[in-house]
C-alpha cells in the first residue's frame, strides 16, 4: 500500500473537488492537521477556487528553503 500524503490529497481535491473520509484516515496526523488548516483558509479567502489551494505543504516549503541556505 502506497503512502497518502498532503500533496496527494491536494491533487485529489483539485481534480474532483472532494476527498473521502477513508483518504482522510490514510493521512499522517501532521499532514491532516495542515490540510484542514489550508482548507479553512482556502474556503475563506479563495472562495473555494481549486487552483488557489496550496499544492505544497508549508513543512515541505520550509525544508526546501533550508536546503537553499
Amino acid at each position: 500500500m502506497s503512502k497518502y500524503h498532503y500533496e496527494d490529497a491536494v491533487v485529489q481535491l483539485q481534480e474532483s473537488g472532494s476527498i473521502s473520509l477513508i483518504d482522510f484516515k490514510k493521512l499522517p496526523y501532521e499532514d491532516l492537521v495542515e490540510l484542514l488548516e489550508e482548507i479553512k483558509v482556502w474556503c475563506l479567502y479563495a472562495n473555494g477556487k481549486l487552483d488557489k489551494l496550496p499544492k505544497e505543504s508549508k513543512k515541505q516549503k520550509a525544508k526546501k528553503k533550508d536546503r537553499k541556505e
